[in-house]
């Protein structure tokens, strides 16, 4: 649940830092703001396992 706290907590902020308003942010369904955050932290897909490694 901590984890999930801070991946909300950056979302919002990197909205704010890209100029939109609070309000509007606040305004947001929440299943919205979620699938967004599901979006920003799913793991790339590497096409080998030596360049998910960085290899």
């Amino acid at each position: 649940m901590q984890k999930q706290k801070e991946y909300m907590d950056k979302l919002i902020l990197d909205f704010m830092k890209s100029g939109k308003d609070i309000n509007e942010i606040l305004d947001m369904p929440l299943s919205y703001v979620t699938e967004l955050m599901r979006e920003e932290i799913k793991p790339k897909q590497e096409k080998s396992l030596i360049a998910a490694f960085g290899g």
